[in-house]
């Protein structure tokens, strides 16, 4: 039985990038979504399906030894919140059937699967933090925050259940900020603004920005996402009982993302049509995140500055990617 990587969702912003660099790896990679793949890589067999077919997920532990799983399939907050049902079941469902499986292959196989879980920082609320630790106050007032709760607490459990007897899962979740890519516009999410606003800027579209133009929320970008997802994957062991670890590269309003962005694309125009549903999520998630947590367990790096995520990263970036078309 040959070891392989399980990653689903790979059509994702994250999914997709992560499965770039997986791919370089030399360990068969098991890739699934529910559409068919952008990009195809040679050591990756794709499966077209859902994370809720019980039938295709068992037979996936069945087929191959999985030693690791990195599991991105999920709906976003702004999808989630029209969506409870359907993301009781993707988010909630999905996600427990997956590490219920990863644990009983864990145990089968008397050794530890490695999962990676994307919570995020919709965990917090009620009131809007500065400097959110990880055991600040936890009451989500959104569907997708209490979904990404309710998984990190069953991933921890399972995970400590897993140290008792030897062998199951070793659960490892990051609670991301608003995520910017120069690679894809993502929808559905509540602080989407921000790459919107950069591929806006880049095609010289106006943007009409659903968000208070003051409203402070923490940012990381793709690249950096990508750098702590690999990090936090490849340390052998956590030796904490905290399982779910803050990131952030930056704390950035919508006014100052349009600033950065009219230095190299000066003629871009932001107007504001504030949404509720919007404003009401972000007025509830943290200003900035603690990252000392995660500072201590593998050295994260987060000291990095407007210029090194626009002018050094995201600028260049975007115009590499729009030139290949």
């Amino acid at each position: 039985m040959d070891n392989a990587i399980l990653i689903t969702g790979f059509n994702g912003e994250i999914g997709r990038q992560t499965l770039l660099a997986l791919s370089k790896k030399e360990t068969l990679i098991i890739a699934l979504d529910i559409n068919n793949p952008h990009i195809k890589y040679d050591n990756v067999i794709y499966i077209k399906d859902s994370i809720l077919n019980k039938d295709v997920m068992k037979s996936i532990f069945n087929d191959y030894n999985i030693i690791e799983v990195y599991h991105f399939a999920a709906l976003l907050s702004q999808s989630a919140n029209s969506n409870p049902k359907s993301a009781y079941e993707v988010n909630e469902e999905g996600s427990k059937l997956i590490i219920q499986l990863a644990t009983n292959h864990g145990i089968k196989h008397k050794s530890f699967v490695r999962i990676f879980f994307p919570s995020s920082i919709a965990v917090y609320g009620p009131k809007k933090l500065k400097d959110a630790k990880e055991y600040d106050i936890i009451k989500p007032q959104t569907i997708y925050g209490c979904n990404k709760l309710v998984i990190e607490q069953f991933g921890t459990q399972k995970y400590e259940e897993s140290i008792q007897l030897g062998f199951g899962i070793d659960f490892r979740c990051l609670r991301f900020p608003g995520i910017i890519s120069p690679y894809t516009i993502p929808s559905g999410g509540t602080t989407d603004f921000a790459p919107q606003m950069l591929h806006a800027a880049y095609n010289n579209k106006k943007y009409t920005c659903k968000v208070d133009p003051s409203t402070l929320l923490p940012f990381l970008s793709i690249k950096s996402t990508i750098d702590a997802i690999l990090q936090i994957m490849t340390i052998p062991h956590i030796n904490s009982k905290l399982r779910a670890f803050n990131v952030e590269e930056l704390s950035l309003s919508p006014k100052e993302i349009v600033e950065e962005l009219q230095k190299e694309f000066p003629k871009f125009i932001v107007d504001y049509n504030i949404d509720s549903r919007f404003q009401s999520i972000a007025d509830t998630w943290p200003e900035n995140l603690n990252c000392e947590e995660a500072k201590k367990e593998w050295n994260f790096v987060n000291n990095h500055s407007k210029n090194v995520m626009f002018e050094q990263y995201l600028i260049p970036e975007i115009k590499k990617n729009y030139g290949k078309h």
